[in-house]
């Protein structure tokens, strides 16, 4: 039996950015390669594994056969290994250069990013940082190998390894004339009286049922959004209440309310801010670098201004 594999990574990205596009022409403009070239080199990979991985349609682009469908998520699994192979290349090098994917729980990117990006750029000037915002494919993103890294929530982790980086206590979001705003602190039980406004993230809700069943107190009405702002928009209204782990840098809505912080009264447990990766990946040195300027931007900021 030969050890020859007959087919290149080249030929793997190819196909792999093929089949996500839907389209090789797009596929060619994305990998900087005409596309006779990137469907010749497709074509002969069906070839060298015998098998049909794409289903071509005349001015339709293409879709995966059910055979390309099953080796598509092997073909990228196994990218994400050369990538892997590359950094720990790198990492003996003690090279930090080049493009890092990274993922972030879609509501903590805007508080934590921008600081992130400056730093970066500041101490590592050779690394690019891809990032992908998401709620809830970020671990889909790490098994897929398509991030190395995840900034993220621990009740967010699934079973991915988490590498925490702050504790953060639970407040209270409400509008800012609110009398019940006014005391230092308030009760779950007082709270859930009132909807609880938070993003529509199945996870996130779930974390907030557990909250409340922990404390004894019945799930208040919920009332969702896909958006952070409105979130805000509708507790300065006085449509609910919101819960989020650290205060934001602003009480003022973009609609012109404003929203104030209460301490939440009893013994809620804090969550904790961190870094999710798969429990196998060793880090590249881009990996361990983003970590060293995560970690001294969450220093830096003091209180992270990441709402859920």
């Amino acid at each position: 039996m030969s050890d020859r594999l007959g087919f290149s990574l080249t030929q793997l990205r190819y196909f792999v950015v093929s089949a996500e596009l839907g389209n090789i022409s797009e596929a060619a403009e994305r990998l900087c390669a005409s596309q006779s070239t990137v469907s010749s080199a497709v074509m002969k990979l069906e070839r060298q594994l015998g098998v049909q991985l794409l289903l071509r349609h005349h001015a339709r682009g293409v879709t995966l056969t059910p055979s390309g469908r099953h080796l598509l998520r092997e073909a990228r699994a196994l990218l994400g290994q050369a990538r892997n192979l590359k950094a720990q290349g790198d990492a003996l090098a003690g090279h930090t250069a080049g493009r890092l994917d990274v993922g972030f729980f879609f509501s903590i990117a805007p508080f934590l990013l921008p600081l992130v990006h400056r730093m970066t750029e500041e101490r590592y000037t050779a690394l690019q940082l891809n990032v992908h915002e998401s709620s809830e494919r970020l671990l889909e993103l790490l098994q897929d190998g398509r991030c190395e890294l995840a900034v993220t929530y621990d009740f967010l982790s699934g079973g991915a390894r988490f590498h925490p980086l702050a504790e953060l206590p639970v407040h209270a979001l409400l509008a800012d004339g609110d009398p019940m705003g006014m005391t230092g602190s308030i009760g779950l039980d007082e709270l859930a009286a009132r909807p609880l406004v938070t993003l529509d993230v199945p996870a996130v809700l779930r974390h907030f049922e557990t909250m409340f069943a922990t404390a004894g107190v019945p799930m208040p009405q919920v009332i969702t959004t896909t958006s952070l702002e409105t979130m805000r928009g509708l507790v300065a209204a006085g449509c609910g209440f919101a819960l989020m782990y650290q205060r934001a840098a602003h009480a003022r809505t973009l609609d012109g309310g404003r929203v104030r912080s209460v301490e939440i009264a009893g013994e809620v447990p804090p969550s904790a801010l961190g870094v999710v990766m798969m429990p196998d990946l060793h880090l590249s040195s881009r990996g361990r670098a983003f970590l060293d300027v995560l970690g001294s931007a969450v220093s830096v900021s003091g209180e992270v201004n990441a709402i859920v």
